[in-house]
């Protein structure tokens, strides 16, 4: 199976699910859950996003995930099978892009973290849109990866090193910064905007999450950056790191808005 560029393993889903947990919940609340309701989660990985929404369904609601790694699709199986969940929670492999639903069949979708991967974002939104009904609610949460700033003397290797994985290491890495648009472009209702600085003094779990290693490892392949420039950014870094000085930000988004009832 071809993986989309910029992709990653369940553990780090998992990691990276502890930091942004407040984000998360916010995103369940814009979504407007309600016990009963049928929801679908686009890019759901091992099933973190999809086991808390059935929680708040409950039995008489229906909660799918779809994503296109089968090893995620089967873990968030076990998962679900585990919690005693899986009366009304179930995960299949699918695309973004080409959802195999029905038209009007849900009462709100999300998808969170998952555009950065994708080539085509417009149309993995319009799929979302075109599978809720009339009046449903839409809940995209992404990164701008453009916008991690990591304090350091090395500021030149640093913007090299943030424009380089934003546009090489992502189909999208923009996204954040994008979601607005492209939201606006599907002629949605009552659009809302939130923006979340997400805080690191850890350069190790921000060397984890940021994906530090390929992104330095690429970038010496295709010469961004030297050999000496990145000792020199090492140095800086674990110096700071030492002196408890380190520090991290990068901006998460997340878009709300409703289907109109007449499209």
């Amino acid at each position: 199976m071809q993986k989309n560029k910029g992709y990653v393993d369940a553990q780090y889903l998992n990691t990276a699910a502890k930091l942004l947990e407040p984000i998360k919940h916010r995103s369940y609340e814009l979504m407007r859950i309600e016990p009963g309701q049928t929801i679908l989660d686009v890019g759901c990985g091992p099933g973190i996003d999809t086991i808390e929404i059935a929680q708040l369904v409950g039995e008489t609601g229906y909660v799918i995930g779809i994503d296109q790694d089968p090893e995620m699709v089967s873990r968030a199986d076990a998962y679900a099978i585990k919690l005693g969940l899986n009366g009304y929670v179930e995960h299949r492999i699918s695309e973004a892009g080409a959802l195999e639903f029905e038209s009007d069949q849900f009462d709100t979708s999300r998808s969170e973290r998952l555009f950065m991967h994708l080539l085509d974002p417009e149309q993995a939104l319009s799929e979302m849109v075109r599978v809720v009904k009339p009046k449903g609610w839409i809940v995209v949460v992404d990164s701008d990866w453009g916008s991690l700033s990591i304090d350091t003397t090395e500021i030149e290797v640093e913007r090299r090193l943030a424009r380089f994985r934003a546009e090489k290491i992502l189909n999208n890495g923009y996204s954040g910064r994008r979601l607005y648009r492209i939201f606006r472009e599907q002629g949605l209702n009552e659009i809302i905007v939130e923006t979340f600085p997400i805080q690191a003094t850890d350069l190790k779990l921000l060397r984890y999450l940021s994906r530090q290693d390929e992104v330095e490892k690429k970038a010496i392949e295709q010469n961004i950056i030297t050999q000496h420039e990145l000792q020199r950014w090492h140095y800086d870094l674990e110096q700071a790191d030492r002196g408890k000085r380190f520090f991290a930000s990068l901006n998460i988004s997340i878009v709300a808005a409703r289907k109109p009832k007449v499209r």
